[in-house]
């Protein structure tokens, strides 16, 4: 059978390159795509990838058929002889929403042998997470377990993914053609936007926190009048971020750079000082960028730090562009410098307003990120760029960033609210749209903070929506203003034979938070059930995912 499909499609590729103008290889009677594309991710980064090789392999006759790994029959796999997975990675490692399903079926009992199945995986991830990549890693050990047989060798994207990525797609269709009279193809994606790009105006901005409080919290009011502006609850925006111009000055100096050095950047030229400013990643590492230094210093001390998976991990959690240039130094010249780093990756913050509540507004949560790591002081980029940048009246160019694992229940609905920190932004946004569209479903949030007197974040408004009815319940966590700390988790654990109940009633379950907030929040709800449900611990694990089966348990964490 493999030697007819193989026949099959010399015939066919013969076919197409003597074919004339109006054939299309749909036209070969009996013969659909033999290619099937998969995207499971939140952002929109797998689905781009999975459009631009659509595109891309249609110019050049292939029809893929393409699908959100949400929407897949996974019955279908065991039919499949082409599988492309283009799949991003959450939280500790876990799938992301669309991709649950198939992840689950993958790896559950009723899964069969897949001899047949030649596959490949892309794998999109974030390298200063620990469980970078993950979920692909996890696919495609799973796959070749199951006998499939790797097409390509599994792609390992950073946050910068457009070039890995383009050679991937590259590869696969390259060999899917069998080209071998030299025109080897080399696949260029387009532009990578996850919707329109709104010009906003800052109408209004202000802490929230005490001035005696550890955190630097503002509440941003971001005004615009364009007719299609719209949001729903649960969605977040994205902001390109502005480096503080500190840290340009150290990079410059520190590499003896005239800020009127002029490089060619994307075929422009540009000074290498605005590049540092608006157009690179500066804040962040990619091991990407480590190993293109080491490429360009061949520094054996960066070499060995990237054979160390554990230091590797442990360094690109705290370090910044300075830092790699200061621990491994070299008069890296300023083209150089401007090749190996990545352009500026885009913010997410989430929304904390109801379009339904305050139309052609935004409002956003925004934490000052400071820290120190290896005896400097350092801040976030973004936060930095927003909340010490911006005034009243300073424009600011947006996205959108559709949510939809993290939507408000029907409006008969009861929910539960568990958030830590900013973590209340998405929760300040469904109490507005409950308020607004006069919803019927009870509401119940777990907040919590270091100090009532300076970290309790839209006490008014949270007070408000509990005096007013809005909120039925509201379980409050100050881990700082006891002697024993005392945490949202532990408020869950206090109230579980009701939270229990709400559940049992049809409640749906947030969590918005830290990825540990997540772990704990979850491991307590485990343990809630066990004891409330008089469950065993594989009955409360399956008890879990059938509510996220049924879209009633949700996270954002970060």
């Amino acid at each position: 059978m493999e030697v007819l499909n193989t026949r099959l499609l010399e015939m066919t590729s013969y076919i197409l390159k003597h074919k004339p103008q109006s054939f299309s290889l749909s036209n070969i009677k009996g013969l659909s795509s033999p290619i099937t594309i998969l995207y499971g991710g939140k952002t929109g980064n797998s689905a781009f990838i999975a459009e631009q090789m659509r595109l891309q392999f249609q110019t050049h006759e292939l029809q893929p058929s393409v699908y959100n790994m949400s929407e897949y029959d996974v019955n279908n796999l065991e039919n499949e002889k082409y599988l492309f997975i283009v799949v991003s990675t959450r939280g500790e490692g876990d799938p992301p929403g669309p991709a649950q399903q198939f992840y689950k079926y993958l790896f559950g009992s009723e899964v069969s042998k897949l001899p047949n199945l030649n596959y490949s995986v892309c794998a999109l991830g974030d390298s200063s997470y620990q469980n970078f990549c993950q979920a692909g890693k996890d696919i495609d050990m799973k796959l070749k377990a199951l006998g499939a047989k790797p097409y390509t060798d599994l792609v390992t994207c950073d946050l910068a993914f457009n070039s890995k990525a383009e050679t991937w797609a590259s590869n696969l269709i390259n060999k899917f053609q069998s080209r071998k009279n030299g025109d080897v193809l080399a696949l260029k994606f387009g532009a990578n936007s996850v919707g329109p790009t709104f010009t906003v105006k800052v109408k209004d901005k202000y802490r929230i926190t005490g001035d005696k409080s550890s955190c630097e919290i503002h509440h941003l009011i971001l005004q615009t009048d364009h007719p299609d502006f719209t949001y729903q609850a649960g969605d977040s925006v994205s902001v390109k971020a502005k480096n503080p111009y500190s840290l340009v000055v150290k990079i410059m100096i520190k590499l003896n750079y005239s800020p009127d050095t002029i490089v060619v950047y994307k075929n422009k030229k540009k000074s290498i000082e605005e590049l540092l400013a608006v157009k690179l990643e500066l804040t962040k590492l990619s091991e990407d960028v480590l190993r293109a230094y080491q490429l360009v210093s061949t520094d054996e001390n960066l070499k060995r730090l990237l054979e160390d998976e554990e230091k590797l991990h442990a360094y690109l959690k705290q370090a910044d562009v300075y830092d790699m240039i200061c621990d491994y130094p070299y008069a890296i010249d300023a083209t150089s410098l401007s090749q190996v780093l990545t352009k500026v990756q885009r913010r997410e913050y989430s929304i904390s307003s109801s379009i339904k509540s305050t139309p052609n507004e935004v409002h956003l949560t925004v934490k000052q990120f400071n820290y120190s790591a290896f005896d400097r002081d350092r801040i976030g980029a973004c936060s930095s760029y927003i909340n010490k940048g911006l005034q009243a009246g300073s424009e600011l160019k947006i996205q959108i960033i559709p949510n939809d694992e993290f939507r408000l229940a029907p409006v008969d609905v009861p929910i539960i609210m568990i958030g830590a920190g900013t973590g209340i932004a998405p929760y300040m946004s469904f109490l507005k749209e409950r308020e607004a569209v006069g919803a019927t479903g009870e509401n119940w949030l777990f907040f919590g903070e270091k100090e009532r007197k300076c970290d309790y974040l839209y006490q008014n408004e949270i007070e408000r929506f509990k005096s007013e009815g809005v909120l039925t319940r509201l379980d409050l966590a100050f881990s700082r203003d006891q002697e024993d700390k005392i945490y949202v988790q532990n408020r869950l654990k206090e109230n579980g034979q009701l939270v229990f109940n709400w559940i049992e009633k049809g409640a749906h379950f947030y969590i918005c938070g830290s990825i540990a907030l997540g772990k704990d929040v979850k491991q307590n709800l485990i343990e809630l059930l066990q004891d409330e449900g008089k469950m065993s611990v594989s009955e409360a694990l399956f008890y879990l995912e059938h509510l996220k089966e049924e879209s009633r348990y949700h996270e954002d964490l970060y």
